[in-house]
């Protein structure tokens, strides 16, 4: 722990923040040669390319923390959303140049493996593979591995969505379980998706470093894994989720529709029943839809399952898994950039998708409201709370409530204000409030300066005790309804048949089943599915049934009619348990399923804004840069990473409590900890786009070789580190921890 961090703690529940910040510059990873032509690629916009038109008088040159005015005209480079842009990127080639290019207007570019020491950084059309180092300022030494997926056989009908140019560049790498083993993850802009073993990486590495210690390096090539798993969407592939028990990968594309790749399980964990009595229609493929769903959750083939959107969809930068009862993976939810959240029945035929809107208030850059991150939290992920300060991190008195139109029924707890106490931000948070309609939260805040450890008058505690909160929800939320809005019967894991209706499957057309006659085969072939639909279009492997796949998605999108959230209700394990995490431009809410518990809003987290330097590159303006689009959960810290091109990552607490707060029970909530990098590590803070976050225990001091932990166990407290890596090559890096039993989030 940072010595200079020891006084700053007095007492157990203050938040333990150290002053200290990891950082390697460019020039210590490349040398002082690249400088110029680094400098070169960050600020100069790609070729052809309309970049905004910025009015010095923007910026208050008077003010270290002044923030760029939002409400500068700018020639948009898009379309219809920052996701399609036609940008051109400059040359492709690495070696050549002393520094390899990095990708711009994509979405997280970075991971940490949580097994081995190991860093995946992308870079174009390349993934660098380090082993990071726990200090400065050698953070990243030279890689160990490069990797370069050539594209598959369907990438180039797919194209490039965001450079036509060179559309295999990687959108998107994520790093998660599959089964008992890791895998790393990778999204391309001509829609393949790539995935490799971690373990097959560090044997690779391994045999690497002994080759060279042999001084075999320089007679024989040296050792690369192969990918496992190469797909391809049929356009631009950007949001990713990996389901560890279920061993499923979901992408969202550019296709307005999510596809979940099922693998045969030679022994599936659950076992799901039927009724007796079939009395379902039959499907297009000349199965009955009950026959056809029970195929397909028995998986004894490998499935590629198609949900689209409806009509009013968009593309989908980011989605996560929602969990059944039993653990096992029954929905996606998906956020397009409109900021819609979907949530997309997987197994169940004939099943519209749910839609919640976002109605939030049109953002004074694009001009609309937009989404970019999603997240599904389970009620553990959540920390107790006392109070309302610590459970929102505001006074009670500075919290505005409200409705919203999407559903006027639920209450909305505005917790802007909470930036006031976030200790270090830049810019402060009057300077983020200074502007517009955003004058109502310093004159919220002005009138209302109760000190933040009391417990307010207002606030009544609670008559069910802690355990009921997380033990019980209300009749009307925990309903029996799948989300279909039908009359859909009981539990997920028991089957939940019931008198379900199938009006969206498509209507049967031939005399007997032929379309899916191998299912008696000894041998299970891979198909594809629409399970809204009922359909099974045949996929043999060539590039004209892939891409006529692929031309039919927004015919199918456009036959597709949802179900909005306010007018479903979930089953009881869902209601009670789950709360969705959505993120705007600037801003974080939480949603619970739970119909009696208020939605928490906080706005203007993450806005862009130059500390006072009137240069920038194009891609750092706010029309570009303002995404909140790298999520990272960490169950173990009840932590939400929150990461935005604009520069910065918000560190958020998920907190739980019993309180009463205008006249709704809070139960669940969050509070803004701090934002990094803090006002004291702005000079660290170099001038570009933020292209990753990534976040890892960090490795243990008795650990050996790639392994984080002694022999691979895990050892209590953990410590985990927070590596923030910019476009101009810049590494900033923080540890992160829990302090004892305490509230504390500690950042070394």
């Amino acid at each position: 722990m940072d010595s200079a961090a020891a006084g700053v703690a007095e007492g157990e529940d203050e938040l333990y923040v150290s002053h200290t910040c990891y950082a390697q510059s460019a020039e210590s990873r490349f040398g002082e040669r690249v400088l110029d032509d680094l400098k070169t690629f960050v600020f100069q916009p790609p070729h052809d390319a309309w970049i905004p038109v910025l009015d010095p008088g923007d910026v208050d040159e008077e003010d270290d923390d002044a923030e760029m005015d939002l409400d500068v005209g700018f020639v948009d480079l898009y379309d219809s959303d920052p996701s399609t842009a036609h940008v051109l990127e400059t040359d492709p080639s690495h070696a050549e140049q002393g520094f390899p290019r990095i990708a711009t207007l994509r979405n997280n570019l970075t991971a940490l493996s949580q097994r081995y020491n190991l860093y995946f950084a992308a870079y174009q059309d390349r993934i660098y593979v380090y082993q990071p180092r726990r200090s400065a300022p050698r953070i990243l030494p030279s890689q160990s591995l490069i990797l370069q997926p050539r594209p598959s056989k369907y990438a180039d009908f797919a194209g490039g969505a965001i450079d036509p140019r060179f559309p295999h560049q990687v959108n998107h790498i994520i790093v998660g379980n599959l089964g008992l083993l890791e895998i790393v993850l990778l999204a391309y802009d001509d829609g393949d998706v790539i995935a490799y073993y971690t373990h097959a990486i560090v044997r690779c590495i391994r045999a690497n470093a002994d080759d060279v210690r042999r001084g075999g390096a320089r007679t024989r090539q040296p050792a690369h894994p192969k990918p496992f798993f190469h797909e391809n969407v049929g356009k631009s592939a950007w949001g990713m989720a990996i389901h560890e028990r279920s061993r499923l990968i979901a992408v969202g594309s550019n296709l307005h529709e999510v596809t979940v790749f099922a693998f045969a399980l030679s022994n599936p964990t659950t076992v799901y029943n039927f009724p007796d009595a079939d009395l379902s229609p039959r499907t297009r493929c000349g199965q009955t839809a009950l026959a056809l769903e029970k195929h397909l959750r028995s998986r004894t083939r490998t499935w590629r399952i198609v949900l689209p959107l409806s009509h009013v969809g968009d593309n989908i930068p980011n989605l996560a898994f929602m969990d059944d009862e039993a653990g096992e993976a029954d929905k996606v939810v998906a956020i397009d950039v409109a900021g819609n959240v979907w949530l997309l029945d997987i197994w169940k035929l004939g099943t519209p998708p749910l839609l919640w809107p976002m109605a939030a208030p049109r953002d004074n850059v694009t001009g609309r409201a937009m989404g970019w991150g999603v997240l599904v939290l389970p009620g553990s992920s959540f920390r107790s709370a006392k109070t309302v300060y610590d459970s929102l991190g505001v006074p009670g008195g500075e919290v505005i409530p409200g409705t919203r139109a999407e559903d006027s029924s639920r209450v909305w707890l505005d917790t802007t204000c909470s930036l006031y106490y976030v200790d270090g931000l830049s810019p402060s948070a009057k300077h983020v409030f200074r502007r517009g309609s955003r004058a109502e939260y310093a004159r919220k805040h002005a009138t209302n300066l109760e000190y933040p450890g009391d417990d307010f008058d207002d606030l009544e505690p609670a008559t069910e005790s802690e355990s009921e909160v997380e033990g019980e929800s209300s009749g009307a939320s925990a309903a029996v309804d799948d989300a279909t809005g039908d009359g859909a019967a009981s539990s997920p894991a028991a089957g939940g048949r019931g008198d379900r209706q199938w009006t969206a499957l498509s209507a049967y057309r031939g005399p007997s089943g032929t379309d899916l006659d191998d299912m008696a085969d000894d041998i299970q072939m891979g198909r594809c599915i629409i399970p809204l639909f009922g359909e099974t279009p045949a996929l043999d492997g060539t590039v004209s049934q892939h891409t006529a796949l692929t031309r039919r998605s927004f015919q199918r999108q456009g036959r597709t009619n949802h179900v909005e959230v306010r007018a479903a209700q979930f089953p009881a394990h869902t209601a009670r348990n789950l709360c969705l995490l959505r993120t705007s431009q600037t801003g974080i809410e939480l949603l619970p399923l739970d119909r009696d518990a208020p939605c928490i809003s906080c706005k203007y987290v993450l806005p862009c804004h130059q500390d006072g330097r009137a240069s920038a590159p194009w891609d750092l303006h706010p029309v570009y840069s303002q995404r909140v689009s790298m999520l990272i959960h960490v169950p173990e810290l009840n932590l939400v990473a929150a990461g935005s091109p604009t520069g910065r990552v918000a560190l958020i607490t998920l907190t739980r409590t019993a309180k009463k707060f205008y006249m709704t029970k809070l139960r669940r909530g969050f509070r803004v900890e701090c934002v990094l990098p803090r006002k004291s590590d702005k000079k660290l803070r170099p001038n570009c786009t933020l292209i990753g976050i990534a976040m890892s225990p960090a490795p243990h001091r008795q650990a050996k070789g790639l392994e984080l932990r002694p022999g691979g166990k895990r050892t209590h407290p953990t410590v985990y580190r927070l590596i923030l890596h910019y476009k101009d090559h810049s590494i900033l890096m923080y540890d992160v921890a829990k302090r004892g039993s305490g509230w504390d989030l500690t950042v070394f």
